[in-house]
């Protein structure tokens, strides 16, 4: 528009906006695409690799200080995927996953046939042991990304774990703002809309009020700052017991806790005779680490309770309201939608589930509606869920 007159090529909009204001001129650079709300509304999601936690295009950062699991716990997570297998109780969209095991390639050898002795074959995994270089200047092309970016496209990779920082980029300045960058911009060169990174970090060092370290990535804010979803493992000293913090967590529940414990597994006998072990990853309580001090974990059943109400509040169960006068805003599940996963994950025996449902709705016997109000009221007293006759909520 010009001294009050548009361009031929404008048109005005009913808000009296002309679309050249939207939009570059011809010949001046590219033109924006601009939706609707109605085809926002229309946009197909991005779907998920691990439900509420992992989504396609993500740049995930799992980190903690050393000797925390980050790296039985990455392959771990790389088999679940590879595999189809469900994770710390969220569903797994399966498919192909590319290993880098930069940092110690013999080690990760030694965790690879440990997990397939415990959990099964993943047939489409795949680990590179061996080490490998994405630093650059910004001037010339890092040696190794080409390399990286061609294997995972030969094997249609979902998921790239890259283990870990500090070794795939050799030489790197972590607390150089502008080095550090060029790291993040060649991790996302790594990610496509069909494919997840995960970058394997060390934790910032321990400070006055933290003997497990700091609550982000190590080096500079860049890189905390640009991962979708960040995990940092914290360890009980006196349990074993390793809490899994999620900082970020753009696909769901940032509240909430995964735990784990590593788990000797023999692999055969040296020349000694004596056994020749490495680890795995084997899940616990989400709470486990968190009531580590403050008491006995909760029991199996009521775990897979607060399980269930998790994975229902990452996938946007219900709707945001105040259940009871004076509370905040929580996102309150229907006690029936809560039931329904139940029955449907097996967590009431059979006995308890009635052969045909009543013309009220109903579906189990009064034993199992007093097994279910029993366990929402021991995850009540340790403050982890609230409910009432309608819903159940998780407590913020």
């Amino acid at each position: 528009m010009m001294d009050g007159i548009a361009s031929p090529e404008a048109e005005m909009r009913a808000d009296g906006i002309t679309t050249e204001r939207l939009a570059p001129r011809r010949g001046r650079g590219r033109r924006m695409r601009l939706l609707t709300l109605a085809e926002c509304a229309d946009a197909k999601p991005r779907g998920y690799l691990v439900k509420g936690l992992i989504a396609p295009g993500d740049l995930v950062v799992l980190f903690g200080p050393p000797g925390s699991g980050k790296s039985v716990l990455a392959p771990y997570l790389a088999h679940a995927v590879a595999a189809g297998r469900m994770v710390f109780g969220r569903r797994v969209r399966p498919g192909p996953v590319l290993y880098i095991a930069a940092e110690d390639p013999e080690g990760m050898k030694m965790r690879a046939t440990a997990l397939r002795a415990v959990y099964g074959d993943a047939k489409g995994m795949r680990v590179a042991a061996e080490p490998v270089n994405l630093q650059s200047d910004g001037s010339t092309e890092p040696p190794d990304l080409a390399a990286i970016t061609e294997a995972a496209d030969e094997l249609g990779a979902v998921l790239i774990v890259l283990d870990t920082v500090a070794k795939a980029f050799p030489g790197l300045e972590e607390n150089d703002g502008r080095s550090m960058g060029r790291a993040v911009h060649l991790l996302r060169l790594l990610t496509t809309r069909e494919r997840a990174v995960i970058a394997v970090h060390h934790g910032a060092k321990p400070t006055s009020n933290s003997v497990h370290g700091g609550s982000t990535p190590r080096g500079h804010g860049v890189l905390n700052g640009d991962a979708d979803v960040t995990m940092r493992i914290e360890v009980a000293e006196a349990s074993g017991i390793r809490t899994v913090h999620l900082g970020k967590n753009r696909n769901g529940v940032a509240t909430a806790q995964l735990a784990f414990t590593l788990r000797s597994h023999a692999l055969s006998m040296d020349e000694d005779g004596d056994a020749v072990t490495t680890v795995v990853a084997e899940e616990v309580d989400e709470v486990a680490g968190a009531q580590a001090k403050a008491g006995p974990a909760l029991t199996d059943a009521t775990a897979l309770l607060l399980r269930a109400i998790q994975s229902l509040d990452a996938e946007g169960a219900g709707e945001i309201a105040k259940p009871q006068p004076g509370m905040p805003n929580v996102r309150a599940i229907p006690r029936s939608s809560l039931r329904e996963e139940l029955v449907r994950d097996g967590w009431f025996p059979e006995v308890q589930i009635l052969p045909k449902p009543l013309p009220s709705g109903g579906v189990l016997s009064t034993a199992g509606y007093q097994r279910e109000h029993n366990a929402l009221m021991r995850l009540q007293r340790k403050g982890l869920v609230g409910f009432d006759r309608r819903a159940v909520w998780l407590a913020r």
